[in-house]
């Protein structure tokens, strides 16, 4: 079984140079680093934080509303996974009554949200949406902030990869392409964007099976469709989300999932796993706050958000968007913030190979 360099997605990031790191920044932690001291947060909150035997009930908050800061325009999977997700938690009466404000603060490929939600007061009032462009502008954009400098809430929302290709295409299966593959000097594909995780993904395909892909990058899944399902590429990777009504609709084809088992509503479709590949992997959403916040208050949010996204309302209403979702603790979430940050340094050398031809 061949298996791939797997780096775990990354939705969105802006096309900046790599390596041009701000020198101020602090090393990178370990995932073992970073796990300890969300643990010892927690244990921290849990014992009183040493002289600050504070419980977050004595420091009566939630007092107001809590904004959750979304780095992207509105209407995109991310955006509307964290409203399915705020809608729960509002309607459920968490949060002491509180509402869950969803602000989208889009551009700078994420950066500009991220930093607000960054330099925000420390007080528990603001939290943002967490993808793996955090990571990705950590590492290829000047910014104040390290992607290990917010601590993870919760895992809410895994989207599994797919690879999919024209409906009108000369291939129906996973193999049925790599041997058309072989065949072609140049193969065309789609990605929402330079050095997002779909594109690493295609990079890492085409060095395991010998395709010579040429990219076309898009500015986002939209347009990455549009490019798939007017035939102007052979194929391309992206998430269920972003895919399924599409492949519904019987616009595209979807050749395999990158999921542990195949997946609801897309029973007919074999996983990676099946054919051979040890591909498991997608986008990972999840909830964070900056460092500096109260234990007592962070474990509240990690508590409460637990909560949550274990109702069946949250569930049903990821449903109604073609998403999944799921609990991840907040050391399963900084595992793979620490793994997605390590995968993709170890292959900055092709990235900046195949940005510079």
């Amino acid at each position: 079984m061949k298996k791939w360099s797997v780096v775990l997605c990354a939705m969105v990031l802006a096309l900046g140079c790599a390596g041009c790191k701000a020198e101020s920044k602090a090393p990178v932690e370990t995932a073992k680093t970073e796990a300890a001291k969300t643990e010892a947060a927690k244990e921290s909150a849990q014992t009183g934080g040493g002289d600050q035997a504070e419980t977050a009930a004595e420091l009566a908050y939630p007092e107001q509303d809590i904004t959750v800061i979304v780095p992207f325009s509105a209407g995109g999977n991310a955006d509307l996974s964290m409203r399915a997700l705020c809608t729960a938690a509002n309607e459920g009466g968490f949060f002491n009554g509180r509402t869950l404000v969803v602000e989208n603060v889009a551009g700078g490929g994420a950066v500009i949200g991220q930093t607000q939600a960054f330099e925000a007061p420390k007080d528990g009032y603001t939290l943002m949406l967490y993808t793996s462009s955090v990571i990705n502008n950590d590492i290829f954009n000047e910014t104040t902030y390290r992607y290990n400098d917010f601590l993870p809430i919760a895992g809410y929302n895994p989207d599994p990869e797919v690879i999919f290709c024209p409906k009108d295409a000369p291939y129906n299966t996973l193999q049925e392409f790599y041997d058309w593959a072989a065949g072609q000097e140049v193969v065309l594909a789609a990605t929402p964007g330079h050095t997002t995780g779909h594109h690493i993904r295609l990079m890492n395909m085409g060095e395991d099976h010998n395709i010579n892909f040429d990219y076309i990058h898009t500015d986002g899944a939209a347009d990455q469709l549009l490019q798939v399902m007017g035939g102007h590429v052979d194929v391309s990777m992206n998430t269920i989300g972003a895919t399924k009504s599409a492949y519904e609709d019987g616009n595209i084809k979807i050749l395999a999932v990158a999921a542990e088992e195949r997946v609801q509503g897309l029973e007919e479709v074999p996983t990676f796993l099946e054919l051979g590949e040890s591909l498991v992997d997608g986008a990972d959403r999840g909830i964070c706050v900056a460092k500096g916040v109260d234990d007592a208050i962070y474990q509240y949010l990690v508590e409460e958000f637990k909560k949550v996204i274990e109702t069946e309302a949250f569930k049903k209403n990821m449903a109604t968007i073609n998403g999944m979702g799921m609990y991840k603790s907040p050391e399963q979430y900084q595992a793979y913030m620490d793994n997605t940050y390590n995968s993709i340094k170890d292959i900055l050398p092709k990235l900046e190979a195949e940005a510079a031809n």
